[in-house]
Formats: C-alpha cells, structure tokens, sequence
C-alpha cells in the first residue's frame, strides 16, 4: 500500500546516479582538453574572480534550479532520519561535485571555471535539500487541522501559484525585449516603465485568467484550513493576488521585458474572482461530498489544468517536418534545450514545470488511484506527464523537450515522499466504490 523509494538500494542508485550524471552532460559537454600550463593558469586566474553581468546572473539561476534538483533528489533518496544534517552532507557533496567540475574545466578550452559557479551549484544543493525537509515539516503542522479532501490544500496551492509566479514572470507568449534594457537595477527599473504598455482589453489572455483563478481559489481554501474565517481568507487570497501580478509584473520588466498593464489586470482579476469563487461555493461543495469526493474534484481539476498547461493554444501543427524538427538528438538530450538558451525563460519553464507536478505527487500520496498494480502510488502521475509532454510534439508553438519530462517526473516524487515524510498515508483508493479508510 505504501511506497518509499528509500527501500530499495536500487532505485537509490538510479535516481542519484542519473542526476550526477545529468549534471555532468550539462557541465563537461562540448569539452575541448586543453592542457598548456600557461593557459591553466590564466584560466585559474579568471575563476577566481566574481563577475556580475546579465549573462552570469542568467547562468547562476541555471545552476541553482540544475543544483536545487540534486540536493532534492538526494534528499528523498535518503533515509530521512536526520533530515538536517541529511542537507548538511548534500550541500556539502553539491560543492564537492561543483568544485570537481570547474577544476575539470580548467583543461578546456571551450568550458568556462568560474568560483560564481561553485558558489550557486552549492546554494542551489542546499535550497533543494532545505526545500525538502522544510516543506515535509511543514506539511506535517498542518496534519491537525482539518483537511477536508485529506491532504493539505497549502501543499496543493503553494506550488501552484509558484508555477503561477514562474509564468508571469516569463510568460510563454511574451518574449520581446525592451531596447537599452542593461545596466544597474535603477536604469533596468526606469528603462521598463519607459516601455509601460497600457490596458487594452483585447490584450487580457483568456487562457491565462483560465489558468490562474484557480492560484486564488486554492489560496483561500488554504488560508480557511490555516485557520482564517472564509471572508478573511478570501481577502487576503485577493490581497495577495493583486500584489503578485503587480509585483512579478515589475520584476519581469526589470528582466528587460516590457511590463503590461493588461497583464496585471488579467493576472490579479483572475485570482480576485478564484477567491470569490472559494468563498462562496467552497462550503457548499465541502458539505455535499465525503472526503474522496473532494479529492477527486480537486485531483481531477488539477489535471484538467495540467493539460491545458501543457497543450495551449490547442492548435496542431500540420506540417509533417515541424513535427520531425520536435523529435531531434537536443530535444532528446536533458538539458539540450535549456542549455541553448540564454534568458532566463527556460530556467523558469524548470521551476514552473516542477511546481505544477509536485502537488500532484502529494495529492497521489493520500489518495492513490489503486493500491497495487500499474495504477499505484506516482505511475498515474508518470503516465500523464509522459502522455502530455510527448503530445507537444503534436501541438503548434510548443517545444518538446526530455527536460521537462524528468523535471516532472522527479516532482511526482518528491511530492510523494514529501507527504510520505509528514506523515501522510494512504486514505483509500481514489477510483475505488468502498468508502475511504478510517
């Protein structure tokens, strides 16, 4: 009935050794050996010195999300006993790791040893171990509270509004660049209100309204299960809601991007009204179900958005050869596609991946599809991220990328053993007839 993948040394082995390995394709690729003593030392020289340009900071986001994947995967991996001196020993094997690859650098002629890198690979094993043990710490307060669907809606919400912040931040289809966008923060700051774009309605995305009421609908009923009266929790679902799309709006045209009215408009409207709409058919919808039937209702729901992440703007691509260029060796490659870029889109895409599959990792923990067979524990959640990424292949502007694939995999996981870790079990089968266990 109940799964750990810290039972078996195999499943140890695999996952850690095919994230070492991982870590390695994107850090030693394209290495060309260079070993004259003169350049070695020029090259050391270079390492040794901090750097602060746009291109290091999108660089230093990469290897944190590349790193906070290793320090997670290693964390559920472990036994989980000492979860604080378990993150202890992964920020210290993330350095020794990072510290290994840029001395390995030094003898290339087309890699670059930086101490920037050491720096964010080893912040990033310890935000991803942290990360871990903070949320099962966290989830596992919450299990006194009432929880009406079984597991905790703040495991549920505070994801997903990360993967919402992630696509604010860098909207899929918004990517143009604000001229002269460099310099210090203030100059980036004045340059984006320089380019302020004002409301038009026509330019309020549907799909994003779709896509984020539901951040404010989850905001609230984690906020009612946090213990706020409904109108309290709605209001500050709302409150919050606006101040992120303003804010991350802001940040996104600091980014270099140009900063939308309409898109803070849409982004905060749609969680003002997602938390109306808690507020007032939550309770209603808590009272005529038992705890399975509101699982399924937000289980289901969460799938539903997570195929519509996946495949908007639900247009096919009807040229054969754009469906080959989809299926290439980098897009089958981790990191091919990511590795290519140079903005910070594709480290959010990771995280925005991440977020949005790991509450349905925590949802699976409680309530399985089936306690035994090919519908057990996180295979329902593998299959449907297999299914969804493999269909972008099919579906117009959408890139095909093994990345995210493994991204979501690995957050199906953690979610699981995050829950598992707090001390959630299984409550019954989420297809089954009977009713759920005691």
């Amino acid at each position: 009935m109940t799964f750990d993948p810290t039972a078996s040394r195999s499943v140890r082995r695999v996952a850690r050794a095919g994230y070492v390995a991982v870590v390695l394709l994107a850090t030693l690729t394209d290495f060309h050996f260079n070993a004259a003593p003169a350049l070695v030392a020029w090259r050391l020289q270079r390492a040794l010195h901090f750097v602060t340009s746009g291109a290091d900071v999108v660089d230093a986001a990469r290897n944190i999300v590349l790193f906070a994947g290793l320090g997670a995967v290693w964390l559920v991996t472990s036994p989980g006993r000492h979860p604080w001196r378990d993150v202890a020993r992964i920020t210290l094997l993330g350095c020794l790791l990072s510290m290994s690859v840029e001395i390995a650098q030094l003898f290339s002629a087309s890699r670059t040893s930086s101490v920037n890198d050491v720096t964010t690979n080893t912040l990033g094993a310890l935000l991803g171990a942290a990360g871990v043990v903070a949320a099962a710490q966290l989830l596992r307060r919450l299990r006194a509270r009432a929880t009406p669907a079984g597991f905790p809606m703040l495991g549920i919400g505070l994801p997903y509004t990360g993967a919402v912040v992630a696509e604010m931040f860098s909207p899929l289809y918004r990517h143009q660049r604000n001229p002269g966008g460099g310099g210090s923060l203030t100059n980036r700051l004045l340059n984006a209100l320089a380019y302020t774009q004002p409301f038009a309605v026509h330019r309020v995305s549907v799909t994003d309204v779709v896509l984020f009421a539901p951040a404010g609908v989850l905001m609230q009923l984690a906020l009612v299960e946090c213990g706020l009266s409904g109108g309290a929790a709605c209001w500050g679902a709302m409150v919050v809601g606006v101040v992120l799309s303003a804010g991350v709006e802001v940040a996104h045209g600091v980014a270099g991007q140009p900063i939308e009215a309409s898109a803070i408009v849409g982004h905060g409207l749609a969680m003002v009204i997602g938390a109306l709409a808690a507020w007032w058919w939550g309770p209603r919808v808590a009272r005529r179900l038992d705890a399975r039937g509101r699982a399924r209702v937000v289980l289901l729901a969460l799938v539903v958005l997570l195929v519509v992440w996946a495949w908007r703007p639900f247009l096919p691509r009807l040229v054969w050869r754009e469906v080959e260029a989809q299926v290439t060796i980098r897009h089958l490659t981790p990191l091919g596609v990511l590795g290519a870029s140079s903005d910070l889109f594709g480290v959010m895409d990771v995280a925005e991946q991440f977020f949005l599959y790991v509450s349905l990792g925590i949802g699976l923990a409680v309530w399985p599809l089936r306690y035994r067979g090919r519908l057990a524990n996180v295979l329902p959640g593998v299959y449907l991220a297999v299914v969804l990424e493999v269909g972008q292949i099919l579906v117009l502007t959408r890139i095909f990328d093994v990345t995210d694939l493994l991204t979501q995999c690995a957050a199906i996981g953690v979610g699981f053993v995050i829950a598992r870790r707090a001390g959630y079990e299984a409550r019954g089968e989420l297809l089954g007839v009977l009713p759920p266990a005691t």
